[in-house]
Formats: structure tokens, sequence, C-alpha cells
């Protein structure tokens, strides 16, 4: 089943939330810090103006009264004068109950209405008064001073007015700074919390999601690198674990797959061999003695005075093909018949060379220059009776040969003793040629029974499985491989016998005897088939 991966229509990445979980708090407090900033601002200028405004009121009222208690309005007019010179003080007025103008400066004086109408409301609420106003085209401060001279002298009220646009100018150029500032600030943290988010969040969570959609296709050997979050990072390092046990998972699968097809295939092997002992059995039983009649008056005729060469010829071949019935059902009998122990053993190197000495004509047909090469002792003895050594040197060098139809070459090569299981020595000999090799996909069950590579009707199937009973029965091995020729390269290893040891004298008269006369049948019919060519 493949994982079809589809973003849901108007989703948004992880990363993108991420970015905004980050920006979006960060610009809201920017912006509530601003306005906070901005009324605290404007209140703290506002009680400033108010407070300097009131010192000026305070001393504005001393100096008027001291001036009016000496009847001396000019100097309450150059004192007013004074006053109004200071800094953001733009004019001062004085008015009586009735609203006549005492004194008022040049700053103000278009704005003598306004400022009586301010004095009158004064005498009225009978306090100081001070509200903001836009005098003169400006925003201005106005506060009222109660002045009381003495008995002698009406009550005023004096009317400062006082610059509020500085407060203004001054309030917007910070609250201007303070919005850059905000700017700037949120641009480096949107873009570092970019950066952020997409090293720690988008591209960690990017990778799982590919090696993720990668498992769900069948490709178990993705990996994630573990980096990011610690929650991302530890989620990487689960995701890799789950892909190695799904991998170990799969392998072992194959394995139990591969074992259960094997057995099935030895079940059926062990079947198709004890059908085949039974029936070899039977056929010998059967056919045994009607082939040794056929063989014996077929080799008489043939060696009658006077017999036709063509005659002779033809009785041969009847002989000849009677033998092979008679050696195909011994290895069927000898297949499915329980391994027996061996003790006797015997010179690997006299055995090669009465093989390569037997399949001379047949090389020298094929056009095939077979050669022994012995890297080791001259003479050495291995843990298998000459009868059936002879049996596995000749099943592979025979191969060897029909491989190789339009000629080649046959090396049969002994290699030095070497250490074996457990310290045991053994001996290894390689059959080699130059032929066209086995595929790869036959390596596996070349040796099984009834299998064959050549063509239809060109072979049983049953000398390489031959070799490896005889050679396994032995406590040996076989392999095949490429050789170096290009062709296929058999090796075949043996337990190795000292010259001390008991296994290396010869066994029983009886069993000489026995194995002598094997290899005499083995010999022949190798005789018999070089004599074919």
């Amino acid at each position: 089943m493949i994982l079809q991966h589809q973003r849901r229509p108007g989703g948004m990445r992880l990363a993108h939330q991420f970015w905004l979980s980050l920006v979006l708090p960060i610009a809201m407090a920017i912006l509530l810090y601003g306005i906070f900033a901005s009324a605290h601002r404007k209140q703290v200028l506002r009680e400033e103006a108010t407070a300097e405004l009131r010192n000026y009121a305070t001393l504005l009222q001393a100096f008027v009264e001291s001036a009016l208690q000496r009847r001396d309005l000019a100097l309450v007019r150059r004192r007013a004068e004074h006053f109004a010179s200071a800094e953001r003080i733009l004019g001062i007025a004085a008015f009586t109950r009735e609203g006549e103008a005492i004194f008022i400066t040049k700053g103000v004086e278009r704005e003598a209405e306004r400022l009586g109408q301010l004095a009158r409301r004064a005498f009225r609420e009978g306090g100081d008064i001070e509200e903001v106003a836009s005098l003169v085209g400006q925003p201005v401060l106005l506060r009222t001073v109660s002045i009381q001279p003495s008995s002698a002298n009406q009550p005023l009220v004096a009317v400062l007015v006082r610059d509020h646009h500085y407060a203004e100018v001054l309030e917007n150029a910070l609250n201007h700074g303070l919005a850059v500032t905000g700017v700037v600030l949120l641009l480096i943290s949107a873009v570092v919390a970019g950066l952020v988010g997409r090293f720690t969040v988008a591209l960690p969570a990017r990778a799982i999601l590919a090696g993720a959609e990668r498992v769900a296709s069948g490709d178990l050997d993705a990996a994630v690198p573990e980096r990011g979050a610690e929650e991302l990072s530890r989620l990487a390092s689960a995701f890799n674990t789950m892909t190695s046990s799904l991998r170990e998972a799969r392998e072992r699968a194959v394995r139990e797959e591969a074992a259960r097809v094997n057995g099935e295939r030895k079940l059926q092997q062990a079947q198709a061999l004890a059908a085949a002992g039974q029936v070899a059995t039977s056929l010998g039983h059967e056919i045994g003695s009607p082939l040794n009649v056929i063989h014996g008056r077929a080799r008489r005729a043939a060696d009658l005075p006077g017999c036709p060469e063509h005659l002779r010829a033809e009785l041969e071949t009847i002989a000849r093909q009677s033998e092979r019935i008679t050696r195909v059902v011994s290895r069927l009998v000898s297949l499915a018949r329980p391994p027996r122990p061996q003790r006797a053993d015997s010179d690997l190197r006299r055995v090669i060379d009465d093989v390569v000495a037997f399949l001379g004509p047949e090389c020298r047909r094929r056009g095939i220059e077979p050669s022994v090469v012995c890297e080791g002792a001259a003479r050495v003895r291995v843990a298998l009776d000459s009868d059936r050594l002879f049996q596995v040197v000749f099943n592979l060098c025979l191969n060897a040969v029909e491989a190789q139809s339009r000629g080649g070459e046959l090396e049969v090569r002994v290699l030095p003793e070497c250490d074996g299981p457990a310290g045991s020595a053994v001996v290894c000999f390689e059959v080699a040629d130059a032929g066209p090799g086995i595929p790869s996909e036959d390596l596996q069950q070349i040796f099984d029974p009834f299998f064959t590579t050549k063509a239809a009707g060109g072979g049983s199937g049953l000398g390489l499985a031959i070799v490896r009973g005889l050679v396994e029965e032995a406590g040996g091995s076989v392999e095949v491989a490429a050789s170096s020729t290009g062709g296929a390269r058999f090796r075949v290893t043996l337990p190795a016998i000292m010259s001390d040891s008991p296994a290396s004298v010869s066994g029983s008269p009886a069993s000489v005897e026995a194995s002598s006369e094997a290899s005499s049948e083995s010999r022949r019919g190798g005789r018999e088939e070089g004599q074919k060519a």
C-alpha cells in the first residue's frame, strides 16, 4: 500500500504555524507597549507642563500682589512682560470682576476676549481654572491665578498662556521613534523565528515526512537525520529504529521463506530419491539378470572367430548400452541407500592420474588439453577409498570435458594441506575448465539430484549429486565457483590421512579386494566410454 500525501485545502505548514506562533505574540507585545507608552508619555508631559505653569502662576501672583500694594501699575506691567518672556510662556493678561483688562501682553492681545471670558468664569467659580485650548493658531495650556491685593484695590484674575504645541511635537517624535524601533524589532524577530523554525522544525519535519513516504512506498532502507528540536530528533531516532526493525523483519521473512522453499524442495527430492531407490531396486532385480545375459551373449558373439566387423561393432554397442543401464540403476540405488561408514583411504594423486589417463582419448577428440598441478606433497592420502574417490574425480572431470565441445582445457590442481574444522588436516583439489560456466541462477541447485544443464537427453542429473554425497559422507565438502578462464571450478575438500594414522593402513583383505574390484569396474566403464569416442 502506497501512502499518497495530499495537502489539506487551506491548511498551513508546521513551519508557518511555528513562525506565526513566535511572531504574532511579539507583534502584539510591541503594539501594546507602544499604546501604553504613548499614553504614559502624554500624561507625563502634561503633568510636567502643568507643574511648570503652576510654579509660574505662584511667582506671578506674588510679584503682582507686591506691585499692586505699591500702587505701581507700570511695575505690574513690567513684571508681567518679564514673565511673558519666559520659555514657552506666550502671554499674560489680568482682568477685573467686570471683565476690564488691567494689562495684557503683546503675544495674546488678539485673544483678549476669550481670556476675559475665562477670567469671569474664574470669578464665578471661585477658584483657579486650568485647561487646554487653541489660541493664536496653536494648542496652549491656560491657567487662571486669583490675585487678592490690599483692601484698597479690587481683586484681579490673571491668565497665563503657555505653549503646549511642543509637547505634541515631542510626543509625535517619540512615538515615531518607538514605531520604527518596534518595526525593526519585529522584522528581526520574524527573520530569527523563520531561521529557527526552518532548521529546528521545517527541515527535520520534511525529512521525517519524506522518509515516511519512502517507507510507505516499500523502501525500508530510508533513514532520516536525527536533528532539530528535541522532540523531532527523538521522533527521527524512533523512525530509524522502526525502519531498522522492519528491514530485519523483512530479511527474516525472506530467510524463512527461502528456508521453507528449500525444505520443500529437499522434501520433494527426498521423496523422489525414495521413489527412485524403490524403482531402481525393483529394476535391479527385474532386469539385472536379462541385462547380464544380453551383455554376456553380446560379448561372446563379438569374440567368435569369423564375426563380421559391422556385426562386431553392433554387438559392442549392445554391450556398452547394457553396461550403461546397469550403471544408471546402480547410481539410483546408491543415492537412495543410507551412507555407510568408511575406513579406507587412497592416494589422491594416483587416482587423479588414472582419471586423466582414462579421459585422454575423449580429450583428444574434443581438442581439450588436460593438465595436473600438484602444489603440495607429491603423494597425499585422503579419507576416501580409491573406488569412490575415482568416481568423484571422474564425474567432475567428465562434466568439465563435456562442457567444452569445441576445445579448451581441463586443469586438476591439488592444493597444499591446510587446517580444517577443529584443527584437523584437510586436502583440497580443484577441477577447472574453460567452458561457458554455470549460470548464477543454477548455482544453488547444481548439486540437486536430477538437475542438469545439459541438453534434453544429455544427462541424468545424478553425477554431481553423487559427488556431493560421497564427499560429505567422507566428512568433506564440495563448492562451485567461476574459474579464471571463465568456466566452472569445483573445489573438493577431504580429510587428510597422516602417514602414522591407523586409517592409513589398508583395510581387511576382503575390503581391499572389493575396493579393487569396484575400481576395476569403474576403470573398465571409463575405458569403454573412451572407446566410444
